[in-house]
């Protein structure tokens, strides 16, 4: 279990448990997915500090598309760390998936900015989830709200990433339908862990299907033979097991699976700090 997973479920939207003692300099993540919003504080040893995350609908496929929510909500989460943290927070870092560089980056740089923070970086989602991971070689699969993403790491970086347009909305909207709920219920119900069975008998299709999309991106690395399942939409029970049966490969689900990427983004602004030996033992 990676300890800094451990204090991300303990600390997020939970302000009463953060703590700033003894902290120097506090740096400041931003993941804006289709299915939540997150900003992360850690500070200059990579020890995570605060979290806040919120459900948001301002993404979809991979893009915003709804730029004043995106902005209200980052300015929402951002001014809830700075009404606690005594530190100023200043340098920040953010996220996009893959090949979706030429709409998303100059966005979410201006959206931080609005925000009072200084961009410092802006990096793809697997190599910010890599960041806590730490993966030399080997696969990771962030399957998100609106989209599943796929990266090759070897040698420690990404050599390939892919994304296509399946996630966690068409699991709900496959639930919503077979139980006869409405959208909103369904993302309840997909969340009670006490009702995983009865979900996955019904999304299993869809979950064959981001199967299919990860086997298919995959075809030219034969050599691969563990999965590493992150994102939102992986916290289903049971949704790991069938994936590696699909595939035929070992397929691991890091623990708080959905606070992968935000870490990794926060933990982004110590490399562009020169502090990138400390990114390692901090996550764990």
């Amino acid at each position: 279990m990676i300890p800094a997973l451990e204090t991300m479920a303990r600390l997020v939207n939970c302000p009463e448990a953060w703590d700033f003692n003894g902290c120097g300099q506090v740096f400041c993540g931003v993941d804006i997915g289709t299915h939540s919003v997150a900003a992360v504080l850690v500070d200059e040893t990579g020890e995570v500090r605060a979290a806040n995350m919120r459900r948001a609908e301002v993404v979809k496929s991979g893009l915003i598309v709804d730029y004043l929510g995106a902005l209200a909500l980052v300015r929402e989460l951002v001014d809830g760390l700075r009404a606690r943290c005594p530190r100023p927070l200043g340098p920040a870092a953010t996220t996009y998936p893959p090949n979706t560089e030429s709409g998303n980056i100059r966005t979410t740089a201006h959206i931080l900015e609005a925000a009072e923070l200084e961009v410092v970086n802006i990096l793809d989602e697997p190599s910010a989830a890599n960041l806590v991971l730490g993966l030399e070689e080997g696969c990771i699969v962030d399957v998100g709200g609106g989209t599943t993403g796929i990266a090759v790491i070897q040698g420690g970086r990404v050599v390939y990433s892919g994304d296509e347009a399946t996630g966690g909305i068409h699991l709900s909207l496959v639930l919503a339908g077979g139980m006869g709920v409405d959208q909103e219920e369904a993302e309840r119900i997909k969340a009670d862990k006490s009702r995983a069975g009865e979900v996955m008998g019904l999304v299993r299709p869809v979950i064959d299907k981001i199967s299919s999309i990860v086997g298919r991106h995959l075809e030219p690395w034969p050599g691969i033979e563990t999965i590493h399942l992150v994102g939102g939409t992986s916290e289903l029970e049971g949704m790991a097991r069938a994936m590696g049966r699909n595939l035929g490969r070992r397929v691991e689900r890091p623990f708080f699976p959905q606070a992968v990427t935000p870490l990794g983004v926060a933990l982004s602004c110590l490399e562009q700090a020169g502090t990138v030996k400390t990114i390692r033992s901090a996550a764990g």
